[in-house]
């Protein structure tokens, strides 16, 4: 009986990991595009967009 517990426990959480669908990501629609525009105008100074670092103490 514990052997046959046992053996359903480990079936349902097996069967628990099992996917019903394809794992590919599929696209909502395959024509759609993305794209990126950025703008050179005044960027606040020489700014980079990363956080500078401290100099090490002496």
């Amino acid at each position: 009986m514990k052997r046959i517990v046992i053996l359903s426990c480990f079936l349902l959480s097996a069967m628990a990991f099992v996917s019903c669908t394809n794992d590919e990501i599929e696209p909502s629609s395959p024509s759609a595009t993305t794209s990126v525009l950025a703008d050179d105008g005044d960027t606040g100074g020489n700014s980079t967009g990363q956080t500078p670092t401290t100099p090490p103490k002496k």
